[in-house]
């Protein structure tokens, strides 16, 4: 914690709850803030630590900070659309475990690391579409069992793994549209989970595009089937791996316990075999 920390925080605790409003924000009631389009560089603060709306959208703020929700960790609503947010520092939704409503569209993000939204166990909503998110990983969902709505539409996404969306059982609308998806090998199971959830894409199948490699052409996924993915069928059960496995050490045995033999044979057949100076005595003597 930073060293002003303390003392910010021990102030805030000794005032009634919204008694603090930023200057140029509007408090409408104890539990709603609106800053938003004030040309904002930074979240405003302090206010009041009971907040549960806060409206900074169309800003010009650049990052959350990681100790945001140690002092407001009951907000319920956080709109931070259209700033000029880069990243999300780990940690930073580590104490919002009453956040329902998250939308961070219209930003600057490049990439989701793994449990970045760990904490927000209860999130229901989150839109991150419209931002320059190239690279989710897998595992950057996790926890997020609550989840209905994931906006991931209108970014530099080609690929992402179909684990990532096993972690949202009560996922029920999902935005993929407006990425430039490469419809290659890696992108095979996510077709096919995105065909079983159809009814999930908010604008269909109809409304997202993937740029085929081989023919360099840009198809809608309606357009495509299974059948345009057949050469990325070659799969392994686990049965299979370990088949594989061990023949591959079954043929190593083997291999060396031929050359040994072979060896044996080898050896057995010089000592075995005439010399060629016993051959010339045997010539001398007759």
């Amino acid at each position: 914690m930073r060293p002003c920390l303390p003392l910010l925080l021990h102030f805030l605790l000794f005032l009634p709850p919204g008694h603090l409003c930023p200057a140029v924000c509007s408090c409408m009631d104890y539990h709603t803030i609106d800053c938003r389009d004030k040309g904002l560089p930074r979240v405003p603060s302090p206010f009041p630590l009971d907040v549960r709306k806060l409206l900074i959208a169309d800003n010009r703020i650049q990052e959350i900070p990681a100790d945001f929700f140690i002092f407001y960790s009951d907000l319920v609503y956080l709109d931070c659309r259209n700033n000029s947010i880069r990243s999300l520092e780990d940690g930073t939704f580590s104490s919002s475990g009453k956040l329902v409503y998250l939308d961070l569209s219209y930003n600057n993000l490049t990439q989701l690391e793994a449990g970045v939204f760990k904490s927000a166990e209860k999130l229901i909503k989150l839109s991150l579409g419209n931002n320059n998110l190239a690279e989710v990983d897998e595992a950057a969902f996790e926890s997020l069992g609550q989840l209905q709505v994931l906006e991931l539409n209108d970014n530099n996404l080609q690929t992402l793994n179909v684990a990532a969306f096993d972690a949202l059982p009560n996922l029920r609308t999902l935005r993929l549209e407006g990425n430039p998806w490469l419809c290659d090998c890696d992108f095979a199971s996510l077709f096919t989970w995105l065909e079983e959830n159809a009814s999930k894409l908010q604008k269909g199948l109809n409304e997202i595009q993937c740029t085929v490699p081989v023919e360099e052409v840009t198809v809608f996924l309606s357009e495509l089937s299974e059948a345009s993915f057949r050469d990325c069928k070659f799969s392994l059960s686990l049965t299979d791996l370990i088949i594989i496995i061990f023949s591959g050490v079954a043929v190593s045995i083997a291999a060396i316990a031929s050359s040994f033999v072979l060896a044996l044979i080898v050896n057995c057949f010089q000592r075995c075999a005439p010399s060629k100076d016993d051959d010339e005595d045997e010539d001398e003597d007759e």
